[in-house]
């Protein structure tokens, strides 16, 4: 079937669109979707629908819908399709049948030469691309989406475009287009499509003719990301973490890499020099430190401070792993080191170094005189708390407040504790993401709870679950319900306490993450649910 649209001759079974002498191929997933809308124009045609029609052979994210309906838009103008929100979307544009059949035979002529010219046209790009092909190619995955929530989700295919614009724009490498990645994603079998690592990532590289293949993970927290990244090439395999305050900086700062990296490369140079192996082995060390496979992680982000001593980031995530193995002493050693070496930039790591410091001695006691570690505690957060604010770093200042509202709880300085409370999460109502709210309203409800004000407490869980639900950030959910359980239990009431701790535990073993079931495995053994994150 033909049709004009807009001005726009579109033959839905070859998915060709011809403007003048000038003609376009529609992407097979788009054209489907396109074809599905005009169908059925006069309704609304859900999100649910068109996902189990067009890509019931594999499991995807709704962008993958929202890619397809903004290719048609730029096809066929803003006006043709609208979106009814969380339902779907309707066809509204006009339609005039365009059969070649009932044309006269100038306009017959017209659309033969049309389509020949189109024809002719891509041959000539082929050859063009073939000619050119000597630029260093490079093709992005769509970004893996690990964060815990929904309000992440459109970073699978926009990420994937962000990346590739951005990298084409700021390097002379041939980056190969978003669209033609869908398409060679959707030619896959269903096992290659679930999955990229390792050895299955090169069928993908093959079809795509790629140099080099870039796979991203998304993970960390609202204004504290980290983009991890894999580099496929023919023989070799490159991998590092970016820390951003923002998801496009995040990319941003990977596209820098990658052209800093490769602008200039030959295939037959590429080599491992020192901070490539430094920031292998960091990012092992993050993927094992995330499944708490702590002992593991550390012999993997000492690797990498030997081969580059500077490596802040390392040291304190070995710090962390130190501190998550009952190994206190050593991980202060380390962050003091941070300390010294960090001090000379002003950076976020000098931040993050005496801020865990205090959260160290405030979790995790080992002198004799709490009164003095409290004391230190506050001292290490105060100055994290300064340095966060010269910087204008309003999540380190939130977070700053949070753990001295903490101390002053634990020394029963109550009045000060609220007010402490209140301010960070004042900060963290600035946010874009709202479930950073979520420790603070905890720390309140334990205030509460202590001063014997139940109501005010279960107000305070409730705000916080009412949060961590509508975001679907589970650690939230994990937290708040181990929360509920702690208070219940303080109270002796052990039925109550039982019933949200087997919540919490629920909701660790549907995200599948080993980090929430063994803190709720540490609130059933009466042992301490935290550790460091």
């Amino acid at each position: 079937m033909q049709y004009n649209i807009n001005g726009l001759y579109v033959d839905l079974v070859k998915g060709v669109v011809i403007d003048g002498v000038e003609c376009a191929t529609i992407r097979s997933k788009t054209l489907q979707v396109l074809v599905k809308l005009i169908a059925n124009r006069e309704r609304i045609v859900t999100k649910q629908e068109l996902l189990e029609d067009i890509w019931h052979d594999v499991i995807v994210q709704e962008q993958v819908l929202a890619q397809s309906i903004k290719e048609l838009r730029d096809l066929f103008g803003s006006d043709t399709i609208k979106t009814f929100p969380r339902n779907g979307y309707q066809w509204i544009a006009d339609l005039e049948v365009s059969s070649v059949k009932n044309k006269n035979n100038q306009d017959k002529k017209k659309m033969i030469w049309v389509s020949a010219i189109c024809v002719v046209s891509l041959l000539v790009l082929t050859l063009v691309n073939t000619l050119s092909s000597k630029r260093l190619s490079i093709a992005f995955l769509p970004v893996d989406n690990a964060m815990q929530d929904t309000e992440h989700n459109w970073v699978s295919v926009q990420g994937l475009e962000y990346l590739s614009q951005r990298l084409s724009q700021s390097s002379e490498l041939d980056v190969i287009d978003s669209g033609h990645i869908l398409y060679a994603l959707e030619r896959l079998d269903v096992n290659q499509r679930q999955r990229f690592d390792g050895a299955n990532v090169y069928p993908l590289r093959a079809k795509l003719e790629a140099d080099l293949l870039v796979k991203t993970r998304l993970t960390g927290f609202p204004e504290d990301y980290q983009l991890h990244y894999f580099i496929y090439s023919e023989h070799n395999a490159e991998r590092g973490v970016v820390n951003a305050r923002t998801v496009n900086r995040g990319f941003e700062l990977l596209v820098e890499l990658i052209a800093k990296r490769f602008d200039s490369y030959q295939p037959s140079n590429f080599q491992l020099n020192k901070n490539v192996f430094s920031n292998e082995a960091f990012a092992r060390g993050v993927e094992l430190y995330l499944q708490n496979q702590f002992e593991q992680a550390s012999a993997l982000f000492a690797s990498a401070l030997q081969s580059n001593h500077e490596l802040l980031a390392a040291r304190r995530y070995l710090a962390a792993s130190y501190a998550n193995t009952a190994r206190q002493s050593e991980a202060i050693t380390l962050l003091e080191e941070n300390i010294v070496l960090a001090s000379k930039q002003q950076n976020r790591e000098l931040i993050r170094a005496h801020l865990l410091i205090g959260y160290l001695k405030i979790n995790w006691p080992t002198s004799d005189n709490r009164t003095n570690e409290l004391r230190e505690a506050s001292e290490h957060i105060a100055q994290a708390k300064k340095l966060a604010e010269q910087q204008q770093d309003k999540l380190f200042i939130a977070y700053s407040y949070e753990e001295l509202g903490k101390i002053k709880r634990l020394q029963g300085r109550y009045t000060q504790a609220i007010r402490l409370l209140t301010l960070a999460l004042a900060y963290h109502r600035e946010f874009n993401s709202s479930y950073g709210q979520t420790a603070a309203l905890i720390e309140l409800a334990k205030v509460a709870s202590e001063q014997f004000d139940v109501d005010e407490s279960e107000h305070y869980l409730e705000e916080a679950l009412l949060i961590a639900q509508k975001s679907h950030a589970q650690a939230n959910l994990v937290w708040v319900y181990l929360a509920k359980a702690d208070i219940a239990r303080s109270q002796l009431n052990k039925v109550k306490a039982l019933r949200y701790a087997n919540k919490a535990k629920e909701v660790a073993q549907q995200s599948d993450s080993q980090l929430l079931i063994s803190r709720v495995e540490a609130w059933f053994n009466h042992a301490s649910v935290y550790s460091v994150n």
